[in-house]
């Protein structure tokens, strides 16, 4: 029986061997018993052979033989930005970029802007001409010195299951999309096990102190221990090579990837080598969560610990950077959406005492190192974090040795019902500290239809542009989960590569033609009237009414889905005899029906609790069964997109499974996050409209609950779910789909008579 400790030293002696370089970058870690050949973390090529490797290789990937079509070529950066140099003629491309990523980038531009193209994370639209068109030359340089990319949170609520064939595919949309600084936070586990047992830890306490596989950024986060794990130790085996994969790339494309550190965090088990030492007890959302099961308690050191802080800081780094190789920038949250223990007569001088040894502990390991913080502490807790706090916690760090994302600037106009302005014109653009603007757009991973897009493509050029800015470096997306409203996506991100405000009336269209090959009058007016409903939304989370409990009251703050985004969504429909052939027409147009039918059904919902309290027994029923069925075409239509099946995510989870048991395990693990999370607080926070999903869960738990009202017999939602939770997912089938334009029409109709 191999025993955590044999696992480790095991998986050290791997990582020894694989610095001598066994095997070829970019193997994929399809799980198997077998040993498994790593990619090298060896001395990096010259800069120019690399850069332009890796970017041939996306566009490969990418284009197929159209790749051989562009002409690479290295540029000097621009005092540390990143620029590019485009020209065409005679059918060639010529690009010249100060990275592999604004290779990427240049070339990603010319697609869109004069091949219509668009490259998605639902599909592509790649229909090139047979002779790609001439452009005249001309230079884009960025101007940021950092496009960040990605939160903590999207780990998990995206990233949990990801392998190599996966997490390749985003590394080329990062890279097309000009992304330079992700966020990159796999592998991390089998480090800080490491670090544990070499600091005198147990097999059994490190097992107390671990979660389940989905619930990775919220442990790292310091936010919840001891809940749905221990994480199983093939799991980490199989994260440690895909953090190899992963980083290899990024820093093959010029990427900035900024690694995890030490925030303070330790085991319960510590207090039994260090009983004189003294910690904080914290529980994770302590004032909002009255349900949060004190088992999942976290703690962390006294600031006044400098010399362990130090110790544990230095041993992950050095650590880390044996099995990953060299590193820059770090991440570590220490009081994310968590109570700050300090004493209130000291509080200043307790904060500073904070931020200062936190920073020694990063310095420790890697005396150059970057301290990344996410600034959403800031915004959460705003009563806590006025600007004497944030100062007093900035003071210690010195101005160039930290970074703060300051990620929550497009949750206007409230969070928790409180007006809250950027944090960066609150705080003084943090008191001389670098930092990135950015903006979360969705939480929970939620994939219904939001965004304001006006606020994304101006927002960011009048922070570029104030002289209140401070020491502003770069944009950032932040989003808890992706895959989700592309356009949100294509906007941000050209938002990182231009100084100046965009145009939607300009924009629009020609994303349009990039995306679905035209722009009709009927599309142009479909977009104009998404711009006033969906995409012009503040709302911080939301999600159809009926992916909500069971309740007396079924509507709760939900999408948008009122008048003027139907009328958008027929005029979308209308333009399906001319643009129905392209893919990414049709994943829009099922996504868009979804949500004009899904607002209908919170109505009828709301019509059969109504029904049901007046003891109108007959028209409960039949507001039920039209809400129940709705929900099941619905269903249906995403059934049509991979991406939007729960088998998709569930399918993932089990490459991952090396027993029976493991894969028993990683099922409820994945369903618990979009379902229940684990406590009532959570329950579909992180809903999604999945096809799956919405047959098996959320229509199947209302029909439980609407029965147990008409036949009066007690019923246990907890249980319910539970139930369904601890079973093996076994799919039912979907509502077949003959003809989505057809289906997309009838449900149209069908609930405008409501």
């Amino acid at each position: 029986m191999w025993t955590r400790r044999k696992f480790i030293e095991l998986s050290c002696a791997g990582a020894a061997l694989a610095h001598g370089g066994l095997a070829a970058v970019g193997e994929t870690p399809a799980p198997s018993s077998s040993p498994k050949l790593e990619p090298p973390m060896g001395p990096p090529r010259s800069s120019a052979e690399t850069a332009i490797e890796a970017c041939r290789g996306v566009l490969q990937r990418q284009l197929g033989s159209r790749a051989a079509e562009f002409d690479l070529h290295l540029l000097p950066a621009v005092d540390g930005h990143e620029v590019y140099e485009l020209s065409a003629s005679g059918g060639r491309v010529a690009v010249a970029g100060s990275s592999g990523v604004s290779l990427c980038r240049g070339i990603y531009i010319y697609l869109r802007e004069h091949c219509q193209a668009m490259i998605a994370w639902s599909g592509r639209h790649l229909d090139l001409p047979a002779r790609l068109p001439d452009v005249e030359h001309h230079r884009v340089v960025c101007p940021y010195k950092f496009v960040q990319y990605l939160n903590p949170c999207t780990y998990g609520y995206t990233m949990a299951f990801w392998d190599w064939p996966r997490w390749e595919r985003e590394l080329d949309w990062m890279a097309l999309h000009g992304i330079t600084m992700p966020l990159a936070l796999e592998g991390q586990e089998v480090i800080w096990n490491r670090v544990w047992l070499s600091l005198g830890l147990t097999e059994a306490e490190i097992d107390t102190f671990s979660v389940g596989p989905a619930q990775l950024p919220w442990h790292r986060m310091g936010n919840i221990n001891h809940f749905a794990g221990p994480l199983p130790q093939h799991f980490m085996e199989e994260k440690r090579i895909l953090q190899r994969q992963v980083l290899n790339r990024m820093r093959e494309l010029g990427m900035k990837p900024v690694a995890p550190a030490f925030a303070g965090f330790v085991p319960q088990g510590f207090k039994r080598l260090h009983p004189e030492v003294e910690t904080f007890t914290l529980l994770w959302l302590r004032k909002e969560f009255k349900t949060i099961p004190r088992s999942t308690r976290t703690f962390i050191l006294h600031p006044g610990q400098q010399e362990l802080y130090r110790q544990i800081g230095k041993k992950f780094i050095e650590e880390y950077k044996a099995e990953y190789g060299e590193v820059e920038y770090y991440l570590a949250d220490t009081f994310n959406e968590l109570e700050v223990p300090v004493r209130e007569d000291h509080r200043y001088e307790d904060l500073e005492r904070f931020g200062r040894t936190v920073f020694e502990s990063i310095q420790a390991g890697d005396p150059k190192g970057t301290w990344v913080m996410q600034g959403w502490l800031f915004v959460y807790d705003s009563d806590f974090w006025n600007k004497e706090s944030v100062e007093a916690l900035l003071r210690g760090i010195p101005n160039d040795r930290m970074l703060i994302i300051d990620y929550a600037n497009d949750l206007a106009p409230s969070v928790q019902g409180k007006y809250l302005p950027g944090q960066w014109k609150l705080q003084k653009a943090f008191f001389g500290k670098p930092w990135i603007n950015g903006m979360a757009h969705t939480f929970g991973g939620n994939n219904n239809i939001k965004g304001n897009l006006k606020l994304m493509a101006t927002e960011p050029s009048t922070v570029l542009a104030s002289p209140e800015r401070g020491n502003l470096v770069g944009w950032g997306m932040c989003p808890e989960g992706i895959e989700n409203n592309e356009v949100v996506y294509e906007l941000m991100t050209d938002a990182g590569w231009q100084s100046e405000a965009i145009d939607l009336a300009t924009w629009i269209p020609a994303y349009c033609r990039s995306r679905y090959g035209d722009c009709p009058p009927a599309m142009q007016q479909a977009w104009e009237l998404l711009l006033k409903s969906a995409y012009s939304s503040h709302i911080w989370m939301t999600k159809q009414a009926w992916q909500a409990e069971p309740s007396v009251h079924p509507i709760a703050a939900s999408v948008d889905a009122g008048p003027t985004f139907q009328r958008a969504v027929e005029l979308f429909l209308s333009c399906a005899p001319q643009l129905a052939k392209s893919e990414l027409y049709r994943n829009d147009l099922i996504e868009f029906v979804s949500q004009a039918v899904g607002g209908r059904v919170d109505e009828a919902l709301a019509l059969a609790v109504q029904a049901g309290d007046a003891k109108q027994d007959e028209d409960a029923v039949a507001h039920a069964a039209r809400a129940v069925e709705w929900m099941r075409r619905i269903d249906g239509l995403m059934n049509l997109r991979p991406d939007r099946r729960l088998e998709t995510w569930m399918q993932a989870t089990r490459a991952y499974a090396k027993t029976d048991d493991e894969a028993t395990f990683y099922d409820e693990n994945a369903r618990l996050l979009i379902t229940t999370w684990g406590w009532p607080e959570l329950s579909d926070y992180a809903s999604r409209v999945w096809s799956g999903l919405i047959r098996d869960y959320y229509a199947a738990r209302w029909e439980a609950w609407f029965e147990s009202r008409h036949t009066g017999r007690s019923f246990s939602l907890d249980l319910w779910q539970q139930t369904w939770l601890s079973a093996p997912y076994r799919p039912s089938k979907p509502l077949p789909v003959a003809d989505l334009v057809a289906e997309s029409h009838a449900l149209l109709s069908e609930v405008k008579s409501l």
